[in-house]
């Protein structure tokens, strides 16, 4: 049930933002705007929040949600419509405003939906190194030290 009430409040709050930013600022249609969020709440939601925001951090989860929104934006709008008009600009501007909402949004997961997980799978990957010591593995004696190869210099010199 946590999950479906996420995917709705992700869902609405992406459609408000495209809204704003396609519809009024562009005039796209609300067809388009209403399919676009579709296709960004659940497939950034199934890959953004539950897959990658589980297992890292909020940053890299909501940079990844940013190229996201940029490309099936982009993608789409190409595709899909007929404007050719700046579309990477309406797409890098659609996606911005996408991070900025996920980046709160992602808090709201953390805290409410995926606070048991979160804990348990997140590994701390810092790596502790320790040096050993320890003696030869196999014994070699002072006498057959050099044995078959020449005397170093100071041996010479002894």
């Amino acid at each position: 049930m946590d999950h479906i009430k996420a995917v709705v409040i992700k869902f609405i709050g992406t459609l408000f933002l495209l809204f704003i930013v396609l519809g009024l600022a562009f005039n796209y249609s609300f067809v388009h705007i209403f399919t676009l969020s579709l296709l960004l709440g659940v497939i950034s939601y199934i890959l953004g929040d539950l897959l990658l925001l589980a297992r890292t951090s909020n940053l890299l989860a909501t940079c990844s949600d940013f190229a996201l929104a940029l490309l099936l934006t982009w993608f789409y709008l190409a595709n899909v419509t007929n404007a050719n008009n700046f579309l990477f600009l309406v797409s890098f501007i659609t996606a911005a405003g996408i991070a900025l909402f996920e980046a709160f949004f992602h808090r709201y997961l953390i805290t409410r939906v995926i606070k048991d997980s979160y804990q348990t799978k997140r590994v701390n990957h810092s790596l502790q190194y320790q040096a050993e010591a320890s003696e030869e593995l196999t014994s070699i004696k002072k006498a057959d030290k050099n044995q078959g190869f020449p005397k170093s210099r100071d041996e010479n010199n002894i």
